[in-house]
């Protein structure tokens, strides 16, 4: 039976051939769509890749004038990554490119080092990334909780939106942080230029409207098509308006508008990583960059690698998502976009949203995408210089006002006040600082709260009723290991002494981890109750746990597979039984409703 979808070269006759057939589809995506791609497929990629393309353009210029890079530079992150994932990605609606997240962390990385430390980050985050993958690590990305994502990205908005506003307001000055931006807003008031907070006024305005476009209710299917086409285009419409009326209206000795000024024509020229940089008159080598670039080669790939497959979660069709290959594109995607001057990228949500809702039916979107941005650069360039910044800085700030997770705060108010406590750290912390250490804070401070409910974990005291007797049922929750299992050891002690002589009932249904601390505690109770002359039942122990706690010296063993209190005890009562008695007549029926132990 041949392979579906694999293409003749790749079949062979015997199994090494069919591995290296299997591992190719694997590992090269392509292979699987390919051979089934036809004019359908063919055409709706080609309609969401423009759609794609007339979004992207638009979003690479305001990224890089966010990370406070020249326009050009933009362009050059744009079309390697979504060219490049055609051939390796798995999730057709993602698209790699520049993004906000990644443009504000260079903006805080690399403020007032030259471009060629950009470029080396770009690099060397690529290869973390992709040795992420090697080593199948995604599972560190797991450390990093919902509420350090929406705490850091609610910051990020909110950080991109007080840096723009001077951009808004026609004001030029360098600040590091939000309390730099408003300070320096308010000491130089007087030099607002009305006619850049006017064109930025009316820019957000429209584009605001043109969001809410596609929601608009029409009977006419083209008509609905055509008012999604438009809204979804606005930033290209709206770039494309500003920029007209700016050329319109440009004198030369007296410009109405700030503009972003020359944009460097034609594409990028095709070179390897600086591994060394021209600062003050002084050539630093790559240990110094490395070093001046600081955590940041780290902590960067993880927010990229998190956010990437935080998309592809959200688009994959029953979320599931290959990481490994995921990692391995995003590491290859950046160190080939580092060949041609660009900035970190990773995938967008909102291209993402884009593309899904142009219908799109494969990864090559990307291709016509990347092609557009190609266009763009060897023809469009000369026209870039007329791009006002007021307009720059509204498509940023109407692009990630929205990811303000004003939701998610509400929601955690109500449900997990300790969660919502490592949110605030992490915004309050991105605002103040960094964003990169807010992500470490918040990663720790999650696994701080985690920790603390593994030490002191619930558990729950009941007096039981039997057909045996009473008994007294200390059920623990989570795990007994080294953290907890002194706590637990001393409320068992302090429940079986209230109850004595009766037996205590461990109850082991929610134990999920039994570490070798916990077991030598264990053993110790064990033997304390046995000199107390009081009995220690284990039970409803869960199968991968059994083995382990049969390896406890004096346990008895009769009780660990029983499913209840009653079973349990007389499971153990019936091996106190004279021989030949009938053990199966003290099975009692289902045990009755506990009563609370009281203290």
């Amino acid at each position: 039976m041949e392979e579906e979808g694999l293409p003749v070269s790749w079949r062979g006759a015997g199994d090494k051939a069919g591995g290296w057939a299997r591992l190719a589809r694997r590992r090269v995506p392509l292979l699987r769509w390919l051979p089934t791609y036809d004019r359908v497929s063919a055409l709706a990629d080609l309609v969401a890749g423009i759609t794609l393309g007339l979004t992207l353009v638009p979003q690479s210029i305001a990224y890089a004038s966010l990370a406070n890079l020249p326009v050009q530079y933009g362009l050059y992150s744009s079309f390697v990554g979504t060219m490049l994932y055609v051939v390796l990605g798995t999730v057709k609606e993602v698209s790699i490119g520049p993004t906000s997240l990644m443009a504000l962390f260079t903006l805080q990385i690399c403020r007032g080092l030259p471009v060629e430390f950009v470029v080396l980050l770009t690099f060397l985050s690529g290869c973390v990334v992709l040795i992420m993958g090697l080593l199948r690590l995604g599972f560190l990305v797991e450390l990093i909780s919902p509420s350090v994502t929406s705490g850091f990205t609610s910051a990020t908005a909110i950080i991109i939106v007080a840096a723009q506003l001077k951009g808004l307001l026609g004001l030029s000055f360098t600040a590091e942080s939000v309390g730099d931006n408003i300070r320096l807003i308010v000491t130089k008031w007087d030099d607002i230029r009305y006619a850049d907070c006017a064109l930025g006024a009316v820019c957000c305005t429209v584009l605001l409207l043109l969001r809410k476009l596609k929601d608009v209710r029409v009977r006419s299917p083209r008509v609905g098509r055509a008012l999604w086409l438009v809204s979804i285009s606005r930033n290209a419409l709206v770039v494309l308006a500003a920029s007209s009326f700016a050329y319109l209206t440009h004198h030369p000795n007296q410009p109405l508008f700030k503009l972003s000024g020359r944009v460097e024509p034609g594409l990028p020229r095709l070179s390897v990583p600086p591994f060394s940089a021209s600062v003050d008159n002084s050539t630093v080598t790559f240990v110094d960059m490395v070093q001046q670039l600081g955590s940041a080669v780290i902590m960067l790939p993880i927010v990229m690698v998190l956010a990437n497959i935080a998309i592809a979660k959200a688009f994959c069709a029953g979320g599931r998502v290959d990481a490994t290959q995921e990692m391995v594109t995003l590491g290859l995607c950046n160190m080939a976009g580092a060949l041609v001057h660009a900035m970190p990228t990773c995938g967008a949500f909102t291209r993402s949203a884009v593309s899904h809702s142009s219908g799109v039916r494969t990864p090559a979107a990307g291709l016509y995408s990347g092609i557009i941005t190609l266009l763009a650069l060897i023809f469009l360039t000369q026209y870039f210089y007329f791009i006002p910044k007021a307009c720059l800085s509204s498509v940023l700030i109407c692009a990630v006002i929205f990811m303000v997770d004003v939701r998610s705060v509400a929601r955690l108010w109500r449900r997990d006040r300790r969660e919502l406590a490592v949110l605030a750290l992490t915004f309050c912390v991105s605002i103040v600082r960094t964003v990169e250490l807010a992500v470490l804070a918040g990663a720790v401070a999650s696994l701080a709260v985690l920790l603390r409910q593994l030490m002191r974990p619930d558990i729950q005291l009941h007096c039981i009723k039997t057909a045996h007797g009473e008994a007294v049922r200390v059920r623990p929750a989570q795990g007994l290991v080294y953290v907890n299992g002194e706590l637990v050891a001393r409320r068992l002690l302090a429940a079986a002494a209230r109850a004595a002589p009766r037996p205590v009932l461990l109850d082991c249904a929610h134990l999920a981890m039994l570490d070798y601390a916990a077991m030598q505690v264990l053993e110790r109770l064990i033997k304390k109750l046995k000199a107390d002359e009081q009995l220690l039942i284990m039970y409803n122990v869960a199968e991968q746990l059994v083995a382990r706690f049969e390896l406890l010296e004096g346990v008895e063993r009769r009780g660990l597979r029983a499913t209840s209190a009653a079973e349990a005890l007389a499971s153990v009562a019936a091996a106190q039984l004279p021989a030949g008695e009938d053990s199966a007549a003290l099975l009692a029926p289902a045990e009755p409703e506990p009563d609370a132990l009281q203290p």
